[in-house]
């Protein structure tokens, strides 16, 4: 019989934190508008990522979903942004921080990026010499 691996939780607060996601993407990706980000952000509702000031990571999608749903619920938007903080400080209570993934873990990741790294490079050294230099300069929009 084949020895099953040992699978452990994803550390779901490392992984949001790691997003960096725009504010068309985040009010895409939560149902809300770019103009209530723009609002919740300058109100301090909402914070951008710390490595991406421009950015917003996970924790502003937990957070604007909840807003949200307060919203929708009928509150009053500080006191959907006060029971969304609480909501959310009572699931961090629970779940594990970065610093508590077991270091063999950890070193499988570092692995993982490591070999995905490589591949990307790969991919895009094959990509390089079929992309027209006047994409590469600008001169022509690229289109999706």
């Amino acid at each position: 019989m084949t020895k099953m691996p040992v699978l452990t939780p994803p550390n779901r607060s490392a992984l949001w934190s790691s997003l960096a996601l725009t504010k068309a993407q985040l009010a895409e990706l939560c149902g809300i508008t770019t103009r209530q980000v723009s609002h919740w952000t300058l109100r301090g509702y909402i914070t951008t990522a710390e490595r991406h000031p421009d950015r917003y990571n996970g924790e502003a999608i937990d957070l604007c979903v909840l807003i949200k749903q307060g919203l929708s619920n009928g509150l009053p938007l500080r006191r959907s942004v006060m029971q969304a903080r609480a909501f959310i400080a009572d699931g961090d209570s629970r779940q594990p921080r970065v610093n508590t993934i077991a270091p063999p873990a950890l070193l499988d990741i570092r692995d993982q990026l490591r070999a995905a790294e490589t591949a990307i490079h790969s991919v895009l050294e094959s990509v390089r010499p079929l992309v027209p230099q006047r994409l590469e300069t600008g001169d022509i929009e690229r289109h999706a």
